[in-house]
C-alpha cells in the first residue's frame, strides 16, 4: 500500500509540475499579449514595422546554434536518468561553451559591421540600432534557453515556472521604458527579461560550468541535433513568409500594421499548443504502455475535442472584441483588423489538428513530418503571393495565404494519420471541424448582420454554449467527471 500512495503522490507531483508550466506559459504569453497592445499605442505603425524586420534576424541568428540546444534538450534527460554524471557534465560544459563563445563572436561581428554601415551606407539609425539590439537579444535568449532547457531536468518545471513568471518585471519596466526609448525599448524590454532569467539561472545552472570544449562530442552532439533543427528552420521560415511578402510586395508600414494580425496569430495558437503539449506527455504514457495504436487515435480524438471547443471560444472572443480593442485603443492599426479576422477564423480550424500530430510524433514518422512543413512552407509562399498578384498589395492577401497553407497542412496532416494510424476520418471532422463550424459560422454571420457588436457576440455565444452541449453533451461530462 505505501508503495501504491508513493506512486499516486509521484504521479500528481508531476501532474502538477506540467500544470504549473503550462499555466506560466499562458500567464506570460497574456501579459505579453497586453503589452504589445501597449507599446502600439506609442509606436508608429512605420517604426513597429522596422522592429519586425530587424527581429527577423534575431529569428534565423538563433540558428547559429547548429542544433546543440535541440540535442541537449533530447539527450541531457538521458544522461541524467541513466545516472551517467561525468557524461551529463562533459555535455552541459560542451554546449554551454559551443554557444557562448559562437554567439558572442557573431554578436561583435554584427555591431561592427552594422557601424560600418550606418557610416558608409547611410543606413537608418533606427535600423542600424535595431540590428545591433537584436543581435544582443539573440546572445541572452540562447543563454537563457540553455539554462531553461538544463534547469526543467535538473530541478522540475516548477523551478522553470517561477522563473517564467519573475521574468515579467521586465514588462513593469517596459511600460516606462516605451514612453521614453520607444522602438528601442521593445528590444530593451525583452533583452532584460532574459537578463533576469539568467541572473536566477545563475547560482544553480551556471555556476559549475566549466568553458571547456570536447570536439569530438560537439561533433557528435551537432549530428544529432540536425534533423531537429532543420525541422525547426523550416517552420521558422513557415512562419516568416508573410513578413517578407510584406516587405518585398508592399512597405514597412504595412508589416508595423500587420502586427496586429501577428498578435491574432499568436494569439490563436498560444492555449492550443500549451494544451498540445500537456496532452501529448499523456498521449505518449497512454500508447507506451502498450503500444496499441487505436487507443492512441481514440485518446487523440478526445483530446482533440477538447482542444476544438476550447479554440472555438477563444475565436468567438478575438473575432469580436480584437476590432473593438484596435478601434478604440490603437486607432493607428485599424487597417489590419481584417487580417486578423481572416487569420483567427483559418487558424481555428488548424489549431485543433496539433492533437493528431502528435500520433505522427509518436509514432515516430519524422520523415512524414518534415515533409509535412516542406509543403506548408511551399504553400504559404505560393499562395501569398498569388494572393498579392491577383488581387492587390494588401495584407489581407498575405493573411489568407497564410490561412491557405494551414488549412492544407490540416488535410495533409488528416491524410498522413489515415494512412499510419487508420484512424477514423469521420472521428477526426467530429471532433475536429465540426465545434468550429457551428460556433464561427453563425458568429460572423450575426457579426456582419448585427450592428450592436456586442448583442451580436451574446447571440453567438448562446449558439455556442446550446449548440456544442447537444453535439458534445456525452464529451463534456467526461471533462466535467475528469474522465
Amino acid at each position: 500500500m505505501s508503495e501504491k500512495r508513493k506512486s499516486i503522490k509521484t504521479l500528481l507531483k508531476g501532474s502538477s509540475e506540467h500544470f504549473a508550466f503550462v499555466a506560466a506559459t499562458i500567464i506570460s504569453a497574456g501579459v505579453h499579449f497586453v503589452f504589445s497592445v501597449y507599446v502600439k499605442a506609442y509606436v508608429p505603425p512605420f517604426e513597429y514595422g522596422i522592429y519586425s524586420t530587424c527581429l527577423l534576424l534575431n529569428t534565423y541568428l538563433s540558428y547559429l546554434q547548429l542544433g546543440s540546444l535541440n540535442a541537449f534538450n533530447r539527450d541531457y534527460p538521458q544522461l541524467i536518468g541513466a545516472h551517467d554524471e561525468e557524461g551529463a557534465r562533459k555535455y552541459r560544459n560542451t554546449v554551454f561553451t559551443f554557444i557562448l563563445f559562437s554567439f558572442c563572436v557573431a554578436f561583435i561581428l554584427i555591431f561592427i559591421g552594422m557601424v560600418a554601415v550606418g557610416i558608409t551606407a547611410g543606413l537608418d539609425m533606427k535600423y542600424v540600432i535595431g540590428f545591433i539590439l537584436s543581435g544582443l537579444l539573440t546572445v541572452v535568449t540562447m543563454i537563457e534557453n540553455f539554462c531553461s532547457y538544463r534547469a526543467r531536468i535538473d530541478f522540475g518545471f516548477t523551478f522553470v515556472s517561477r522563473i517564467v513568471l519573475l521574468e515579467l518585471i521586465s514588462v513593469i519596466a517596459g511600460v516606462f521604458m516605451i514612453r521614453i526609448w520607444g522602438l528601442y525599448a521593445i528590444f530593451l524590454t525583452s533583452i532584460l527579461a532574459m537578463l533576469i532569467g539568467i541572473i536566477f539561472y545563475f547560482r544553480k545552472n551556471i555556476l559549475d560550468l566549466e568553458l571547456s570544449m570536447d570536439r569530438k562530442l560537439l561533433k557528435s552532439v551537432l549530428i544529432s541535433g540536425l534533423p531537429l533543427l532543420v525541422n525547426g528552420l523550416i517552420w521558422t521560415v513557415v512562419n516568416s513568409i508573410d513578413k517578407f511578402a510584406i516587405l518585398g510586395f508592399i512597405d514597412t508600414e504595412a508589416l508595423g500594421v500587420y502586427g496586429i494580425a501577428q498578435n491574432a496569430f499568436n494569439y490563436m495558437i498560444l492555449i492550443p499548443t500549451a494544451l498540445s503539449q500537456l496532452f501529448y506527455a499523456k498521449m505518449g504514457k497512454s500508447f507506451g504502455a502498450n503500444k496499441d495504436i487505436d487507443e492512441l487515435n481514440e485518446t487523440s480524438a478526445k483530446y482533440t475535442l477538447y482542444v476544438a471547443i476550447i479554440t472555438a471560444f477563444v475565436a468567438l472572443l478575438a473575432f469580436f472584441f480584437l476590432p473593438i480593442l484596435v478601434e478604440n485603443l490603437l486607432p493607428k492599426y485599424i487597417n489590419g483588423v481584417m487580417a486578423s479576422q481572416i487569420l483567427i477564423i483559418g487558424l481555428s480550424f488548424y489549431a485543433p489538428t496539433l492533437m493528431n500530430m502528435n500520433i505522427l510524433t509518436i509514432l515516430k514518422k519524422n520523415s512524414a513530418i518534415i515533409r509535412n512543413s516542406l509543403m506548408v512552407c511551399l504553400f504559404n509562399a505560393v499562395f501569398s503571393t498569388l494572393y498579392i498578384l491577383l488581387f492587390g498589395r494588401y495584407i489581407e492577401c498575405v493573411a489568407a495565404g497564410t490561412v491557405t497553407a494551414y488549412l492544407l497542412r490540416a488535410i495533409i496532416t488528416t491524410i498522413q494519420i489515415k494512412k499510419y494510424s487508420n484512424g477514423s476520418l469521420r472521428l477526426m471532422f467530429r471532433n475536429s471541424v465540426l465545434p468550429i463550424v457551428f460556433t464561427l459560422l453563425p458568429a460572423v454571420l450575426f457579426y456582419l448582420l448585427i450592428d450592436n457588436k456586442l448583442i451580436g457576440f451574446g447571440i453567438s455565444l448562446v449558439v455556442f454554449l446550446v449548440v456544442n452541449s447537444l453535439l458534445y453533451r456525452r464529451e463534456i461530462k467526461g471533462i466535467m467527471r475528469n474522465d
